[in-house]
């Protein structure tokens, strides 16, 4: 059914037991929000040979996520808090960015199964060991100041001697390693749903990766009879016809809703 009010999500969550947050990519800081911000790319886009930019695109990248500039996107992880804090909540982010942590959610309730900017790994996983991800801030530091440029190259690995990448899905072979710990911590979070009264909202998340937020809230919506489904996408708001009375949808972007 359509969610023609806010008042009605924000009501679905007063009443809850737990709130499950899926947040999409309708939140996502895309590498064209971060050329478009030329105070923070020009630098970069100066200093460095073309070869050079094709290596450390990530590494600008991590510095970019390090705060939140877009302040509707800021203003909608705010308002989301704000809906929840008081609740025994968990946070599924299919972004790279450590943005629900900088808004105030608590770490240990948010996943991100599909990485981030923190640890490096091997491109070709040659093994699971990951590595800090501060190694790259010295050569973020060498980019942002021109500083000893000349045959300057991302850390590679030890055992095989491929250059090391952030641990996200945009590795060749991407280490899971790095998310599991916390997805298995979800998983016994999400074992104690069963008969509680449990709000589901999806935020604009979109069909690249169905079978990690869409399909299983969808599935935990229809096996949970005490559960509601809200389902926010400016196009992808479909509601599935097993829990066509429990799925509120709204077709508006998400972000944009939940900055108002």
């Amino acid at each position: 059914m359509k969610l023609d009010n806010k008042q009605t999500l924000i009501d679905a969550i007063n009443e809850a037991d737990l709130v499950l947050i899926g947040i999409g990519e309708e939140w996502a800081v895309t590498f064209d929000d971060m050329l478009k911000d030329t105070d923070f790319s020009a630098d970069f886009i100066k200093m460095t040979t073309e070869e050079q930019r094709n290596s450390f695109v990530p590494i600008l990248q991590r510095e970019y996520l390090k705060e939140i500039r877009d302040s509707q996107l800021k203003a909608a992880y705010e308002n989301l808090l704000e809906l929840v804090k008081d609740k025994n909540y968990f946070v599924i982010s299919m972004n790279q960015d450590r943005y629900p942590a900088l808004c105030g959610f608590c770490e240990d309730r948010v996943v991100f199964p599909c990485g981030g900017y923190v640890a490096l790994q091997c491109d070709g996983g040659c093994t699971d060991e990951l590595k800090d991800g501060a190694l790259c801030d010295e050569i973020y530091q060498k980019i942002h100041t021109n500083t000893d440029m000349e045959g300057l190259m991302m850390p590679t690995c030890e055992k095989c001697g491929k250059e090391l990448v952030f641990n996200n899905v945009k590795a060749v072979k991407y280490v899971e390693a790095g998310y599991l710990p916390m997805w298995e911590r979800y998983m016994k979070w999400l074992q104690g749903t069963v008969n509680k009264k449990l709000c589901l909202i999806e935020l604009g998340v979109s069909m690249r990766y169905p079978s990690v937020i869409r399909w299983p809230f969808e599935k935990t919506t229809f096996y949970n009879q005490k559960a509601k489904l809200f389902r926010i996408h400016h196009s992808l708001s479909q509601s599935a016809e097993n829990i066509g009375d429990r799925c509120y949808t709204c077709d508006e972007n998400s972000v944009v809703y939940m900055a108002k």
